[in-house]
């Protein structure tokens, strides 16, 4: 099997080769004389979907994460692949969609086992699994004729789909699948929808009862990415009774000159600007309660130099714990002018010297490795700021001590792919910090050279600048000791 792989990836790759070569003069080419044969290889194409898939299967099955000491096959294809996470995420979901097996909601168990009750459950359990079943074995068949952008366009229609829908997923998938041949993805998205609420409406548990907290269960908030003017979406997706009350506690927004020293009359904004302003005071109202309950824990914090500052223009942006940049107007406009924090960085190593505060903080290492890193440590990771732990690099079972010096910020996903005893088990490296760049290294499990973290967001940081700012200078060769701003 493998060495007629290899043979036909061989042919691919080197067609692959000759029709590049062919393309890459188009001027010679014309569109009558490559038409007919250019729709034969768009449709052959379209298999690669189901392969795709299948691959992502095997790979999450068999622990791919492996290969590049983590955890997750995700990070596999990351790395090797050079994929996203959306689009990993998106295959690997793809195939345990197709090949994987069928989930079906388990019901409800009476303590009396033997009960007529309990045994019809039973029964309608099996029937609803032997269905799905059923329904997958065709879904992967038909799959192979469905291109990607169709199969991403009904996983995005099925997620709508409530746990006890009839049909249930396997069986709308399988449908699904069939009308994609015949609908183009907008037709098929209108179709899909449709036959989601009707099969929402539709389900009943095993009791023959609505789910009273279908809509409940589904219920999400998620942040698109900031946009070239700062602009990110918000995509709350709750049921009806929670919005309401958002709704509510929006509504009084409206009105002009709410939120603002200005007379109703001099109120320019419009209407949807003003009930962001509301959703906004809502927000602060919670952080004002929650800041007096926890004695001044701040949520949103900072990375910048005083070089950052004396050069900054109304166009220079910060990097925050969020993962969102903020400029001067953007911090004015948040309440952020006061400093409760001062972290001072060595200004060659960009290491942390002293730290001062006006109230007693206890999260200022978690402050000083968002100063020193910005994002994640290990090589290639972009989580931010707000989604790092605290990783002991010399691990606290051996002795490692909750110090700045001995603390390296990484995600939750990449922390757990850290092997503490450093002994190249599981194919899982370690990070260490280099005392000579004040970089936090990723030493690879097969002792190959150790890797930094180069993403924008890492060299973002307040840490990395002054370290870059101290390389591109002549350094003298001996120096007096820093001056520490706020003595132990």
């Amino acid at each position: 099997m493998t060495t007629t792989l290899a043979s036909l990836i061989d042919a691919i790759a080197n067609a692959t080769e000759e029709i590049s070569a062919t393309f890459s003069s188009p001027e010679k080419l014309t569109f009558a004389a490559v038409r007919e044969d250019m729709e034969r290889l768009h449709a052959a194409l379209e298999q690669f979907g189901l392969i795709d898939a299948s691959f992502a299967f095997i790979a999450d099955r068999d622990g791919a994460g492996w290969e590049v000491g983590a955890n997750h096959a995700t990070q596999y294809f990351t790395d090797v692949l050079g994929l996203s996470r959306h689009e990993a995420m998106d295959r690997i979901n793809r195939g345990k969609r197709l090949f994987g097996e069928p989930e079906v909601p388990e019901p409800p168990r009476d303590t009396d086992v033997d009960t007529e009750r309990e045994r019809e459950r039973a029964r309608e359990e099996e029937r609803r699994k032997a269905a799905a079943a059923k329904a997958r074995a065709e879904a992967r068949r038909k799959a192979a004729r469905v291109n990607v952008e169709k199969q991403k366009v009904i996983a995005q229609c099925l997620r709508d789909l409530n746990e006890h829908a009839e049909p249930g997923f396997d069986e709308l998938h399988s449908k699904a699948l069939t009308e994609a041949k015949n609908r183009s993805p907008e037709d098929l998205r209108a179709w899909l929808r449709d036959e989601v609420r009707r099969a929402n409406l539709v389900g009943r548990d095993y009791d023959g009862k609505k789910d009273p907290f279908a809509a409940w269960k589904k219920r999400s908030v998620t942040f698109g990415h900031p946009d070239n003017d700062g602009l990110a979406r918000l995509i709350v997706h709750g049921p009806a009774a929670e919005l309401s009350l958002l709704k509510a506690l929006i509504q009084p927004g409206y009105a002009p000159g709410t939120n603002t020293n200005l007379d109703p009359s001099e109120d320019t904004r419009t209407r949807a600007q003003r009930g962001f302003d509301q959703f906004m005071a809502v927000a602060r109202a919670y952080e004002a309660g929650k800041t007096q309950r926890n004695g001044g824990v701040c949520s949103i914090i900072l990375s910048l130099t005083l070089e950052d500052l004396l050069d900054a223009d109304p166009n220079t942006v910060f990097p925050t714990n969020t993962g969102t940049d903020l400029n001067a107007l953007d911090i004015l406009r948040l309440g952020l002018g006061g400093t409760d924090f001062v972290l001072q960085l060595d200004d060659v190593t960009g290491l942390p010297l002293s730290m001062g505060s006006v109230r007693l903080a206890t999260v200022h290492q978690k402050l000083a490795l968002l100063a020193m890193q910005g994002v994640c440590a290990w090589a290639g990771c972009t989580k931010a700021g707000m989604e790092m732990e605290a990783h002991h690099i010399l691990a606290w079972k051996d002795g490692g001590l909750t110090d700045i010096e001995n603390l390296a910020g990484l995600c939750r996903e990449h922390h757990r792919c850290n092997n503490d005893n450093r002994d190249g088990a599981g194919n899982k490296g370690y990070v260490d910090l280099n005392p000579d760049t004040g970089r936090v290294e990723q030493h690879p499990a097969d002792g190959s050279p150790p890797r930094t973290n180069g993403t924008h967001g890492y060299h973002s940081s307040a840490g990395a600048k002054i370290r870059r700012r101290a390389t591109s200078r002549k350094r003298p060769p001996a120096r007096a000791p820093q001056p520490v701003l706020f003595p132990p």
